[in-house]
């Protein structure tokens, strides 16, 4: 073959190649157009409303309580001491020991009060026969001198014998009377019904006039001794109803207040206060209790204590706000009546707290209080 002859080529037609492309690319986004499924959206999931109790909060009349610390004791409180000097020869109680009113607690050696009597038992007879003689001689003074056989001197004399006879011998029989009554007090008997609660005496030991022997205490008269700051003795009376909480009992006992010393310790500043008590056989001098006094009253928004609940370790309610939701409001509060708790701070009259809240009432669950459905609260639900 001549070299300069060329093999013939195949070639496409001029602008061929670039119909070649477009028509690649149109076929592509022809495919890129073609039907799509577009993906489901499903919405949001709306949690169910929950039944619940609600209550409104308004104002009420509370009382403005003063509480004080104090203790249960003995009103009657008796030391039993012996009037006369002698050997104790009997000590029939102990501590503890429950005695009513003539009950024999001590008895004193008689030995010296006997013998005391037997003195003065010889005394008025001697007393008797020197009044007896006093007496013959103005008899016979008085006929001598009618007969002018002794100077009306002598008479006088003998009738002035006579009347100091008279004088000793009721001197002698007062004596014997005196010397009697001592008898019995070498038996000492217990004036009141109540419980030895000391015994400072044991037999053989002498009895001294005024120093004690035993220590009793009536069970009769209880009553509650406390001490009151002086900003509030004003507000006090006797006659006052006050409400005792006693810790052994497990439980209140309503008193009245009994007495005001009205003297206060110059170092506390406080006055001492007695709360007469009921006579119940639970109740023991010595017991710790705590009293209320009213001082007066007040407004205070009061709630119940179903309502309060604990969320991250903190005391709060639940609030009904509109459109029916729930929202967690922490509040302060302090103790108030019984069944309720006085709010102090976070939440205002009028607005609805829920009862018995669960456990799982998370803010802003939707509820339904009062029977009617509220709406909920958009993107939240309750808890799990």
């Amino acid at each position: 073959m001549n070299r300069l002859t060329k093999p013939l080529r195949s070639s496409p037609p001029r602008g061929w190649g670039g119909d070649v492309l477009l028509a690649v690319g149109v076929g592509l986004l022809l495919a890129g157009c073609g039907d799509q499924t577009e993906p489901t959206r499903v919405p949001p999931a709306v949690a169910e409303p929950v039944a619940l109790r609600a209550e409104g909060v308004e104002p009420r009349k509370v009382r403005t309580a003063y509480r004080v610390p104090g203790q249960v004791v003995a009103d009657d409180r008796v030391q039993i001491a012996s009037r006369i000097s002698g050997f104790i020869q009997e000590v029939t109680v102990r501590e503890g020991d429950r005695i009513a009113a003539g009950d024999l607690l001590v008895a004193i050696d008689p030995a010296d009060v006997n013998g005391e009597i037997r003195r003065r038992e010889a005394g008025l007879e001697s007393a008797g026969a020197v009044l007896a003689d006093a007496r013959r001689d103005v008899t016979q003074f008085t006929t001598l001198l009618d007969q002018g056989g002794i100077p009306a001197d002598t008479l006088r004399k003998a009738q002035v014998r006579l009347s100091v006879a008279e004088a000793a011998l009721a001197q002698a029989e007062a004596a014997l009377h005196t010397a009697l009554a001592q008898r019995r007090y070498t038996r000492i008997e217990s004036p009141v019904d109540g419980v030895v609660v000391a015994r400072e005496r044991q037999p053989g030991d002498l009895a001294t006039p005024g120093l004690p022997i035993l220590v009793l205490e009536s069970r009769q008269s209880l009553v509650f001794q406390t001490f009151v700051a002086e900003r509030h003795i004003g507000s006090i009376a006797p006659g006052d109803a006050v409400t005792v909480q006693l810790d052994a009992v497990g439980r209140s006992v309503a008193g009245q207040v009994l007495r005001i010393v009205p003297s206060g310790d110059p170092a506390t500043r406080r006055y001492e206060v007695k709360v007469s008590l009921p006579v119940d056989a639970a109740l023991l001098p010595g017991m710790f209790g705590r009293a209320d006094f009213t001082l007066g009253s007040r407004e205070a928004l009061l709630v119940p204590m179903a309502a309060f609940t604990e969320r991250l370790g903190l005391d709060g309610v639940f609030v009904v706000e509109e459109p029916g939701v729930a929202r967690f409001r922490w509040i302060r509060w302090r103790d108030a009546q019984t069944g309720f708790r006085e709010v102090t701070a976070g939440l205002e009259p009028a607005e609805r707290v829920i009862l018995d809240p669960p456990e799982d009432l998370t803010d802003g669950a939707p509820v339904i209080t009062d029977g009617s459905v509220h709406g909920a609260a958009p993107g939240l639900e309750r808890g799990e």
